[in-house]
């Protein structure tokens, strides 16, 4: 790699201030948006592609995991369990009848979950940010922090509008990647991902025959190519990928293409059709922070006074995780908060934080606690914790599994 370098001085114009902004429109974004602008702030959501939802969306992980144990209790609720609906306003739905209304408990071990439809998912998101008056920026990329004295005073970005700055009382790291963590030199941890690949097919006789009979779900595939989450089904000599380098991404998204052409290659030619490509890359668990606290796989069933609500384990059913408050803070950031896959979990626990239940749970703490924090005039360390939690519980969130 070349060691040249060159210097670069511009002169940023300031395009706007908000009370809270928010980087990255997925899932936890689109939760922490929304609850900040629900708490009274002006919010600027800030995404780099041109739609909203993230690996549930672009990036086709369109399975709304569950928001119960398994046992037929549900733990997560609030946005999160808001968001669930609003998936399958406008699309086809798996959700089990006796969750449809959403209650408390249910004497059931189906899990409160559903399959939903990418497009009409991305249509309902824009429909709600539209209704709560949240600002949003769509094709623009976060670049640089300007971080004094442990307070963010501002973002850069740039968009076609060129580079431009924005100031906020308080910003959330909704980016997946812990972005603005990295580039304000906060303490941060990563991890490889396995390659994976999902992606939409269709049967184009089965299609027709669908159309025909107004079940068009059943024509459609959502295939699953690669390794899961703990490396099963990777292919033969697979490597593992950074999701913070920049050649490490490119060569996964290739990777992920080739499966897909190879699958295509083996498909009799006018019977079977691709319907839709990820457009984004479909990594796991990649920079995390290093916080306050870090969540991990003994703090299952654990209580801690200063949850923010619960996560159930996706894969079986039973042990569900509280995740505090200090572990959406990082130690140097006066008033930074983070959510979704990049706040401080690992392990275990890291593989249940980072899905969407969790994402938009911590989502909707932090842009809880941000709109907190900027009423306050407050440090995100200092705020009264039982006044946060009071706001969530009022808000539909359950703090605690045996509350």
């Amino acid at each position: 790699m070349s060691t040249e370098s060159i210097q670069e001085q511009a002169q940023i114009p300031v395009r706007g201030t908000w009370d809270v902004i928010v980087l990255g429109g997925g899932l936890a974004g689109c939760a922490a948006a929304l609850a900040a602008r629900r708490g009274g702030c002006s919010t600027l959501l800030v995404e780099k592609t041109v739609v909203l939802g993230g690996l549930a969306t672009a990036g086709h992980i369109a399975v709304y995991l569950p928001l119960c144990d398994g046992r037929g209790n549900k733990v997560t609720a609030g946005i999160a369990e808001e968001l669930l609906h609003r998936s399958i306003a406008y699309g086809y739905d798996s959700l089990p009848e006796e969750w449809r209304e959403g209650p408390r408990r249910v004497a059931t071990t189906r899990r409160y979950c559903t399959d939903f439809s990418p497009p009409e998912f991305v249509l309902a998101l824009d429909e709600m940010m539209a209704a709560e008056k949240v600002d949003l920026l769509l094709d623009t990329l976060f670049c640089s922090a300007l971080m004094r004295d442990g307070t963010c005073h501002a973002v850069v970005v740039e968009n076609k509008s060129g580079r431009g700055a924005f100031r906020a009382r308080c910003f959330i790291d909704a980016t997946g990647d812990a972005d603005l963590a990295a580039r304000c030199d906060l303490a941060t941890a990563e991890q490889e991902n396995w390659l994976s690949y999902w992606m939409y097919s269709t049967s184009l006789g089965a299609m027709e025959r669908a159309v025909a009979e107004g079940r068009v779900q059943q024509a459609i595939r959502l295939e699953e190519l690669g390794a899961n989450a703990m490396g099963k089904g990777a292919p033969a000599g697979s490597v593992r990928y950074r999701g913070t380098d920049s050649r490490d991404i490119t060569r996964f998204v290739l990777a992920g293409r080739e499966m897909a052409l190879r699958k295509v290659k083996t498909r009799e030619r006018g019977k079977d059709s691709l319907l839709s490509l990820p457009t984004i890359p479909q990594v796991r668990t990649t920079r995390r922070i290093v916080g306050r606290y870090t969540l991990g796989a003994p703090d299952v069933g654990r209580e801690f006074p200063d949850s923010m609500g619960c996560v159930a384990n996706w894969r079986e059913p039973g042990p569900v995780y509280e995740v505090p408050y200090r572990a959406l803070q990082s130690p140097g950031a006066r008033n930074v908060l983070f959510a979704g896959r990049c706040v401080a979990s690992e392990g275990d626990a890291w593989e249940v934080t980072r899905v969407i239940p969790g994402v938009a749970m911590t989502g909707q703490a932090a842009g809880t606690a941000a709109a907190l924090a900027v009423h306050r005039d407050s440090a995100v360390q200092d705020l009264d914790v039982g006044e946060l939690q009071g706001i969530l519980s009022k808000a539909g969130v359950i703090l605690h599994a045996g509350s």
